[in-house]
């Protein structure tokens, strides 16, 4: 199920539109207080945003991904839609836990594959190949714990609260251990996108996932668990960190 948030008529004609026509349950709001009601009620997999002027966007933005983490959420910028909205800066939206940032001009065809590619990912069971790649199997690393069946990760039996896309970032570094991505391999395999320009969207989740690895307070720097390897990419650090951590 899909939630639309729009301000403008435009968006909501577009936007909709193009969902109605793939045959995607959805609802549409107009503004965040109207879908706070819904939201409450009903589960919704994915939130499409329309980004707006005005400096509490952002702020919106972020208290929808920290009430939300279940849900993956993108944001449409305004400019994708209406040529004279200013441009905002995508960067802090994926600094706040957007998901996905859409700019213009509009293009349905990689707006509908971008719908399409979460959908795989949040309905297995209707993706046969990536059936083939995930478990529902509980990984277990040193401290670290993460159960698909719940949702849930805990570190030293602390629970950490991840959003979605953090969540599958994680479980996809647990499920192969020590080995080195790159951030287009990841931006790949946990986004489901096949070019270039988004590299910073890996970067902006590994440093909120390891902020909240950090916080565990019975592990000393659990940022580091996830390592950087300059000038390649980023590894689940077991053999090292984890083996270490294990010991405290």
């Amino acid at each position: 199920m899909i939630l639309v948030i729009h301000r403008t008529n435009e968006f909501q004609k577009i936007i909709t539109g193009c969902l109605s026509n793939q045959r995607f349950l959805h609802d549409v709001v107009s503004s965040f207080h109207c879908a706070h009601s819904l939201l409450k009620a009903q589960h919704y997999s994915l939130i499409i945003v329309e980004t707006f002027k005005g400096s509490d966007c952002v702020t919106r933005f972020s208290e929808l991904v920290r009430s939300h983490p279940d849900s993956w959420v993108m944001a449409v910028e305004c400019n994708a839609i209406a040529t004279d909205s200013a441009s905002v800066d995508e960067v802090e939206y994926f600094d706040v836990g957007v998901d996905d940032y859409l700019k213009g001009p509009f293009n349905e065809r990689a707006f509908i594959a971008r719908i399409r590619s979460h959908m795989r990912r949040s309905m297995p069971s209707l993706c046969s190949n990536l059936g083939t790649q995930l478990s529902d199997e509980r990984i277990e690393i040193g401290p670290l714990r993460v159960d698909p069946r719940y949702h849930s990760v805990t570190l030293n039996g602390q629970t950490l609260p991840l959003t979605a896309r953090e969540f599958t970032l994680l479980d996809y570094f647990c499920r192969h251990p020590n080995q080195v991505f790159s951030r287009h391999q990841l931006l790949n395999a946990v986004w489901g996108y096949n070019h270039e320009g988004y590299e910073h969207t890996v970067n902006s989740h590994i440093n909120r996932l390891r902020a909240k690895l950090d916080k565990v307070q019975s592990i000393e720097n659990g940022a580091r668990l996830v390592q950087t390897v300059w000038g390649v990419g980023y590894k689940l650090n077991v053999s090292g960190y984890v083996a270490k951590a294990a010991l405290m």
